[in-house]
């Protein structure tokens, strides 16, 4: 391993957290929903996000359609503009991100050990960058590892996106491992480039393609670090 890239949403924080806190202030919702509607949210997410980069759906009809549909599944219905009010605060809330503590001993050991690191990540430009800079992430990632979809034009699981990365780095797929909470997007694109996956599964989602695999599969950030270990042995 000469390279560990990273995704954000929900592998370097804890995404539920701003979402709870967004979804809570504005509506009556059983706790033990929260995590199966923020789930749901995610899938309608990506669907979503889709539609935004071939231009069939503007980034605010996004917001609008995958809390709807999100909260539908639940038997919940709000309107549209109930939908861009919650949005608002939550995107307020991605601003004072905390950077899950299992990931500073992560990259202080990176550093230590001469492992590169980057970060590839989909989402506007602006909005992801305010995210990465809330994390404090620049403090061990030089910026220009980092690649944000809205920003070069492409996104995950897109193999181009990974490729620039890779010479960026000047780097070989095979010295390239990536960390992700996505199967769909962080699984499938390692696999689409030829790099090594780590998929955090720690929301337990099941593969959607059986003919790919992760190389390694965590369950919670804390065994990451040991997983690093072992792999530079």
């Amino acid at each position: 391993m000469k390279a560990l890239i990273f995704d954000v949403d929900d592998t370097l924080y804890d995404q539920i957290q701003p979402f709870q806190k967004a979804l809570e202030k504005h509506l009556e919702v059983a706790e033990t929903l929260l995590e199966p509607i923020y789930i749901a949210s995610r899938k309608y997410s990506d669907e979503a996000f889709e539609a935004v980069n071939s231009g069939e759906m503007t980034l605010k009809d996004s917001h609008i359609y995958r809390l709807q549909r999100a909260l539908a599944d639940f038997g919940i219905e709000i309107s549209s503009e109930e939908a861009l009010t919650v949005q608002a605060d939550y995107s307020r809330y991605q601003g004072q991100l905390t950077l899950a503590p299992e990931f500073r001993d992560v990259f202080d050991y990176c550093q230590q050990a001469d492992i590169v690191m980057g970060v590839i990540t989909n989402g506007p430009h602006q909005h992801q960058l305010k995210k990465i800079t809330s994390l404090d992430l620049f403090r061990w990632i030089p910026q220009e590892n980092v690649l944000i979809s809205g920003a070069v034009g492409l996104a995950k699981p897109s193999r181009e996106i990974f490729d620039l990365l890779a010479e960026k780095l000047q780097l070989s797929a095979a010295d390239i491992y990536y960390i992700g909470d996505s199967f769909d997007n962080d699984v499938v694109g390692c696999f689409n480039a030829g790099w090594k996956s780590i998929w955090l599964n720690h929301r337990n989602h099941l593969p959607s393609q059986k003919e790919i695999h992760a190389d390694y599969t965590l369950q919670h950030r804390s065994e990451l670090l040991p997983l690093l270990k072992t792999l530079r042995q």
